[in-house]
């Protein structure tokens, strides 16, 4: 099955999200900027438990060529959206939300409008340095306006294998030493099968996937997203010991995906390396994936 066009543009757009949405929840508690040296990281760092905030940094790979490195952090867990329902089936987890309301940039707040408001900055550990497939021994990145970081690639920007590596100079948030992870190799999904087109899927029974390639240590992720003419969607997340080579989607956590109205719905699978470490108050994540999926007709 192949990535097609339709499917990648979600993908592509996922960083450009989660970035709008970590500058939309994320500033700085102090509003001051502390250097600290990367050789300091374990001083003051706290627990993942104890973590206030998240941060998350991706090496991806497009199936059909091109890559992006991207990061971004917020001091603060975000709420669940408003109105969305979440449907928790074990191993799976699906949400449905409704179209998100209409904004008013030209809502007055304390005198000024919201269109007239200073831009928020996230909170970022300053200069990182990655390294590892195209950044080779090392690649400075310097966080955008928003406080975000983000690098695409036209070519690969790595292979199964490399080690991929990032490390933080210090800003807002803490430095951190090299964090490392190794590029999981491409996961070749055996079920559901298809024959190159839309896919065709129940939800009124269990889903069995089966797939070559896992590695043990590592997660196969499939994600399954309905978009519907009114705006709203539903989306499963669904994560298994990759190394198991198959498993099974529960029908309540496919049910939310079937509807009359939907647009467009689609089905995402990888395998997902991943490394989890604190920086301040703020619990990162570092992963690295290569995506590849196909549309699908739920019923």
């Amino acid at each position: 099955m192949k990535l097609h066009r339709t499917v990648a543009w979600p993908l592509l757009w996922t960083a450009a999200l989660l970035a709008a949405w970590l500058v939309a929840c994320g500033s700085s508690k102090s509003g001051a900027e502390s250097h600290t040296d990367a050789g300091s990281v374990a001083d003051g760092q706290a627990d993942a438990e104890e973590a206030t905030g998240i941060g998350v940094i991706t090496f991806s790979e497009a199936p059909d060529g091109g890559g992006t490195f991207f990061a971004g952090f917020s001091d603060k867990t975000p709420a669940s959206p408003a109105g969305c329902e979440v449907v928790d089936a074990g191993g799976c987890t699906t949400t449905t939300c409704p179209p998100p309301p209409a904004s008013d940039a030209g809502t007055e707040t304390d005198g000024a409008t919201q269109a007239d408001a200073q831009p928020v900055v996230a909170p970022n550990p300053g200069r990182m340095k990655v390294s590892g497939g195209v950044f080779g021994a090392g690649f400075y990145v310097d966080p955008d306006k928003g406080g975000t970081y983000l690098y695409a690639s036209p070519g690969t920007i790595f292979s199964p294998g490399d080690s991929l590596g990032v490390a933080a100079l210090g800003g807002a948030l803490p430095a951190f030493p090299e964090q490392t992870i190794e590029a999981p190799p491409v996961i070749a999904l055996t079920a559901p099968a298809g024959d190159g087109g839309k896919l065709t899927i129940s939800t009124a029974q269990p889903l069995m996937f089966s797939w070559t390639g896992g590695r043990a240590g590592d997660e196969t992720v499939v994600t399954a997203t309905a978009y519907f003419t009114s705006g709203g969607l539903a989306s499963m997340t669904c994560s298994w010991d990759a190394s198991t080579g198959a498993a099974t989607a529960p029908s309540e956590a496919l049910r939310p995906l079937a509807s009359q109205n939907a647009l467009t719905s689609n089905l995402v699978w990888y395998q997902l390396a991943q490394k989890k470490f604190t920086t301040g108050p703020v619990a990162v994540s570092l992963s690295a994936y290569a995506p590849q999926g196909t549309l699908v007709a739920f019923q």
